[in-house]
């Protein structure tokens, strides 16, 4: 009598690096920004294409809980920027800005469009900027859907985006909530204080 052996389960292969190498010398700028726990420096490296590669991110004393939070924040963003990907490295830092921004905290700082919720919101503030100036050097086009023929610059959907974020949804999460005629409302799913 023969009995059946299991099939060995085929196990995903990975390289065992599957980020990109380090060149010896990347060009960048840093930006700084204030945010509810202190001032933050944000620097950007760009590889010989002018493509976003690494991010560094330093607030507070070295050892503190806000610097190792900073400090793993920028080793994601770098990762994901450094992985390989048919993606291009701009569309990934543009995701990494959609989830970073909006993110409250116990507090704000500032006002109006100055409003940093959060050192995560203000990171995205900062990489936001980062990608608008990139898109300003050079504006590309592309199909969306909208009352001017169905086109917006990549500018024009950022700025929209940023101006639909508002206080963090206690029903869905969203930062959706704004205030409208004296009523606290959210734009994703409707909850209303009212």
């Amino acid at each position: 009598m023969t009995t059946l052996q299991p099939k060995p389960e085929l196990a995903p292969t990975f390289s065992l690096d599957p980020k990109k190498p380090r060149p010896r010398v990347l060009n960048g700028k840093t930006y700084s920004v204030e945010t509810p726990a202190g001032k933050a420096f944000i620097t950007i490296n760009e590889n010989g294409g002018e493509q976003p590669f690494e991010v560094f991110i330093n607030t507070a004393k070295a050892g503190s809980e806000t610097a190792a939070v900073s400090e793993a924040i920028g080793r994601l963003v770098s990762y994901v920027l450094r992985v390989s990907s048919p993606t291009q490295q701009t569309d990934r830092l543009r995701e990494v800005v959609r989830q970073l921004t909006g993110i409250g905290g116990g507090r704000s700082l500032g006002m109006g469009p100055n409003r940093v919720r959060s050192l995560p919101d203000g990171i995205g503030q900062i990489l936001d900027m980062y990608l608008r100036e990139k898109a300003s050097a050079s504006p590309v086009t592309e199909e969306k859907p909208g009352d001017n023929g169905g086109r917006q610059t990549i500018e024009e959907e950022a700025m929209l985006q940023k101006m639909k974020v508002g206080d963090l949804c206690p029903e869905c999460g969203e930062a959706a909530v704004v205030n409208e005629e004296g009523c606290r409302k959210c734009y994703a799913c409707g909850f209303s204080e009212c």
